[in-house]
């Protein structure tokens, strides 16, 4: 009997392997984008029958601004006594901190009611991308005004619709603050295909100058022909880099710890597999 030479079965073995790791993470991929962009909302007590709720809907997130901008409609169960989600019965004010502009949104009788779009601002930094957080405590009330143009709270709740923000999970815990306050904890964070996508990018941007800093060192021992093609080959990955990384979802801004840490040093081997050649293509000429 022939018997498979054990180098073969070595490399059958390892191209086995690499097939299977190159599967499973397509898979890990797919799946998270499947999954898509969650919104979570906790907390609260189960509103009372003439409470005001607050229907925060997400609309888009800016990482660079660090707002969050949602669309915010009032809306009570029935013949509410304010409004039934679509008209405006008496008039009501709606209160909401952490906001860009105005934080009241008044509510006039027989008007439609309308979404008003809210933006919060939020404590994050993008140059932590991909595991950029962003966290703000926002303070809601619904409420009308007395006789002395002082607001009077409202039973108010806060409700969360499904919809989400594509690249972004977002969680709203909402909970009782006192004196008629609902205080909403609101944070947000990169979905995990956006994760995974971002290391399986720059993952392949630290293979690339792996095999030139290869095939330069193999020129250079004389293991390989010096080929000037080969050089342009080299050339062109230098300037695929910058592209890849202004590929990277959510745009991370330059200066991001991954320009550090990753980016600057993908350029450095290109740059060093290049010497590297040029010095083995002066030493023996091309082939």
């Amino acid at each position: 009997m022939t018997s498979t030479p054990r180098p073969r079965r070595r490399t059958a073995l390892g191209v086995g392997g690499i097939v299977v790791a190159i599967l499973a993470l397509y898979v890990t991929v797919v799946a998270l984008y499947a999954s898509g962009s969650d919104v979570v909302s906790r907390g609260g007590d189960e509103p009372s029958a003439d409470a005001v709720s607050l229907i925060l809907t997400p609309e888009k997130m800016d990482a660079a601004t660090s707002r969050l901008t949602v669309s915010l409609l009032p809306k009570q169960a029935g013949e509410g006594e304010y409004t039934d989600g679509i008209t405006v019965s008496k008039p009501f004010s709606v209160l909401v901190s952490a906001v860009a502009g105005s934080t009241a949104v008044q509510y006039e009788p027989s008007r439609l009611v309308e979404p008003t779009e809210v933006s919060f601002v939020m404590d994050g930094a993008i140059a932590e991308w991909p595991f950029d957080r962003y966290r703000v405590t926002s303070f809601m009330v619904a409420g009308v005004d007395d006789e002395k143009a002082e607001t009077i709270p409202l039973p108010t709740a806060v409700d969360v619709s499904g919809r989400g923000v594509t690249g972004w999970d977002i969680t709203m815990t909402a909970h009782d603050a006192g004196d008629g306050l609902i205080a909403v904890d609101i944070s947000a964070s990169r979905s995990g295909a956006t994760v995974a996508f971002g290391i399986v990018l720059l993952t392949l941007m630290v293979i690339i100058p792996t095999l030139v800093l290869i095939v330069a060192i193999a020129v250079l021992r004389g293991r390989r022909k010096v080929e000037v093609t080969t050089l342009g080959w080299m050339g062109a990955m230098v300037f695929a880099t910058i592209p890849l990384r202004n590929f990277l979802p959510g745009s991370p801004p330059i200066g991001s710890w991954i320009d550090y840490l990753i980016v600057l040093w993908v350029l450095a081997a290109l740059v060093a597999g290049l010497v590297i050649f040029v010095i083995a293509w002066w030493r023996r000429g091309p082939a």
